[in-house]
């Protein structure tokens, strides 16, 4: 797993990669982000992000190219966003997935996360909302 350098050919390749994945979603490359990559050969097969504010991580974007799923690489970008968020201190991360999509669900309990039912409903009513709330040792 490579974390993406800001500004790099790396990172310009995943903002494009992004666009063609999420077509019509929301530029998620500002500022308060971190991405990482898994790379086969000079492909990317998998990437993920999360954002920081106020303590508390979100999980942004993770995608894993469908020629490279079901052998664990979600769970991969489960954990180094989880231990980035430790290591920047945060108190919890919170994530979201489409109601449909049962792998990430179940990867994302399995790694401790638990239903959530946010206030406000950021990424829409149409999606599962995830929380964990971290203590020490993640």
């Amino acid at each position: 797993m490579i974390k993406v350098r800001k500004n790099s050919a790396l990172y310009h390749r995943l903002i494009e990669l992004d666009a063609k994945v999420f077509p019509g979603c929301d530029n998620e490359f500002l500022p308060n982000r971190d991405w990482w990559v898994m790379m086969a050969g000079n492909d990317i097969i998998s990437y993920c992000g999360c954002l920081y504010k106020d303590r508390i991580c979100v999980f942004v974007r993770a995608w894993v190219a469908r020629s490279h799923r079901n052998k664990g690489i979600h769970k991969k970008l489960i954990r180094v966003r989880m231990i980035s968020a430790q290591n920047k201190k945060c108190k919890s991360i919170v994530t979201y997935t489409v109601r449909n999509n049962y792998a990430s669900a179940n990867n994302l309990i399995k790694a401790g996360f638990l239903l959530h039912n946010p206030m406000y409903a950021y990424a829409g009513s149409d999606v599962m909302y995830f929380v964990l709330h971290l203590e020490a040792g993640v």
